[in-house]
């Protein structure tokens, strides 16, 4: 892979992060707000926006595909962490989401 090519995939990469960062954001605004009147459309919403910052994640990763070298291999190694750690609240909202707005009731 050329520099150039290296440099148009890291600024995709930039912008890729730039959104992760504010679905992640929005995601984390509603769970702090969350309300049983609201409870459903608020978690279609986070689970949306989780799920647009893993696209962002993987698209991130694929500008990188076929490039070898040790600072391609720390970049794709951290954005594999972000993913893991993305996905992983993925399926914890999608846990919350199975519960309902019950999970929101106090004992």
């Amino acid at each position: 892979m050329t520099k150039g090519r290296n440099k148009v995939a890291l600024l995709d990469c930039v912008e890729c992060f730039q959104n992760t960062l504010d679905n992640l954001h929005k995601s984390l605004g509603v769970l702090r707000k969350l309300s049983f009147r609201d409870f459903n459309s608020q978690m279609e919403d986070v689970t949306t926006w989780l799920s647009a910052a893993l696209t962002d994640e993987d698209t991130c990763s694929d500008g990188f595909n076929g490039q070898e070298g040790k600072v391609v291999e720390i970049l794709l190694n951290r954005v594999s962490n972000v993913t893991y750690m993305t996905s992983n609240a993925l399926a914890l909202v999608n846990k919350l989401a199975t519960t309902g707005p019950e999970a929101l009731q106090k004992d």
